[in-house]
């Protein structure tokens, strides 16, 4: 599937849809009429969504909860969920087994379980840029754990907490959580989690700013949180010190276009965060949405790479094509900093990823082609060159500022180790062959 196919809904077929099976290898969907519901040997059955309540990530959940997170309540029957571009994957169960909403949802917050799983997912209708104002910006240390985290997430939280707890604690304390959100409520959703760290929780989030500082990640390790992020995606950078920092700073050395590149890999801005970190950090584990415009069959990477120029993107591109207008703005919070990429990006990608994963599990193949990675790997070596190029002109000034000169030094020292790290996960992308668990979790028993 290609880069444009990726921006077109391509709604779930019949026969995309999997089909699960009794212990007789039976199958059920055909007993079911138009709103998923029938009966089959005197058993009231119903198509519910389908999701894994395993321990690790998957592709699956990665599209479902995308869903969940795009749609809430609207997804949960196969009638309900017609009206969208992209459809669940539902399996057939006893109508007793099946996900049901729970009464005190609200704008904020979505609650649905059946008799394993809790669903949550966290919708704030705020857009992600009001949680960025000078007052929700700071820092405020984080009662409930270890660390600081951001003013504006964790008051949001704060007011979830209670409702959430209270489910748990007098009808679910048995079930798993599966919890998610996008944008800002992603960042929301990570904090909530932490709250609930002694339940078995699994975040899914799409999109997400940094919510908490270095000791707050360290002390979340054992939440299972698996983050995803589109490439050209902007909020996941935010916040960030760059953005009270006067453009003017990023002109000369700092700035770099590369040739013969792919439009995706053609930029980088030097010391869009500090040498340290931020104060901001990021939690959980990354799955980077790369789409690449190369005209390959299967042209995008589903992957956690390192470098700056890829996981900086979307915010070097801004920060680039802003240097010519206002480069003596006061960082880019003066130029406005946007919205996050709708869900439906977040939806589609994963659709692309679960389908591939899908012909690469049948198949017995890597999800990505032998034909991508010499291509993005080519990319790369370009870019190293050019780096290396950079490099050796910023050592060679003799009138230069030292102190500038030694940060520029280890920007770029720093940058070419991070690209040879994410050049090492691209090779190993080679042959890597998915396994079921990887692709469905514990929902293995398609036909």
């Amino acid at each position: 599937m290609t880069p444009a196919d990726m921006q077109t809904p391509v709604p779930i077929s019949q026969s995309n849809r999997l089909q699960l099976v009794d212990e007789q290898g039976q199958r059920h969907h055909d007993g079911l009429d138009a709103t998923g519901r029938g009966a089959i040997d005197g058993v009231l059955r119903v198509q519910s969504l389908m999701l894994s309540g395993a321990g690790q990530q998957c592709a699956l959940n990665r599209y479902q909860m995308a869903l969940v997170a795009a749609h809430g309540g609207g997804i949960l029957e196969p009638a309900a969920s017609e009206r969208h571009a992209y459809r669940p994957l539902y399996q057939d169960v006893a109508y007793s087994q099946r996900f049901q909403l729970m009464p005190g949802a609200c704008d904020q917050l979505f609650m649905a379980h059946n008799p394993e799983l809790l669903l949550i997912a966290i919708r704030d209708p705020r857009p992600a840029t009001t949680f960025f104002g000078d007052g929700d910006l700071e820092p405020v240390p984080f009662e409930e754990g270890q660390g600081r985290v951001q003013r504006g997430f964790y008051h949001a939280a704060k007011r979830l907490y209670e409702r959430v707890s209270t489910c748990l604690n007098n009808d679910f304390g048995g079930h798993k959580v599966l919890m998610c959100g996008h944008g800002a409520s992603g960042a929301i959703a990570l904090i909530l989690g932490q709250m609930l760290r002694h339940r078995d929780v699994q975040l899914y989030t799409y999109g997400a700013p940094r919510a908490g500082d270095a000791a707050f990640v360290r002390a979340s390790q054992s939440l299972a949180h698996y983050r995803m992020v589109h490439h050209h995606d902007l909020l996941p950078s935010l916040p960030g010190s760059w953005m009270t920092t006067r453009l003017s700073t990023y002109h000369g050395h700092a700035t770099q276009r590369f040739n013969h590149t792919p439009p995706e890999l053609g930029v980088f801005v030097a010391g869009l965060s500090a040498l340290t970190g931020e104060l901001y950090q990021h939690h959980g584990a990354l799955c980077h949405f790369m789409p690449l415009a190369s005209g390959l069959e299967g042209s995008h990477l589903v992957w956690a790479p390192t470098s700056d120029i890829v996981t900086q993107h979307a915010l070097s591109l801004l920060v680039f094509e802003r240097l010519r207008d206002r480069p003596e703005c006061d960082g880019m919070v003066g130029i406005g900093l946007g919205e996050s990429l709708g869900v439906d990006s977040y939806v589609a990608s994963s659709w692309v990823a679960l389908q591939r994963s899908q012909v690469a599990l049948e198949a017995r193949e890597p999800e990505v082609t032998e034909a991508l990675i010499k291509a993005v790997d080519l990319a790369f070596e370009h870019i190293a060159q050019q780096l290396r190029r950079r490099y050796q002109a910023v050592v060679s000034q003799v009138d230069a500022d030292r102190h500038e000169q030694e940060r520029m030094i280890n920007l770029l020292m720093r940058e070419l180790s991070r690209l040879h790290i994410t050049r090492q996960r691209l090779y190993d992308m080679r042959f890597k062959v998915p396994c079921v668990d990887e692709v469905y979790g514990d929902c293995t028993q398609q036909s």
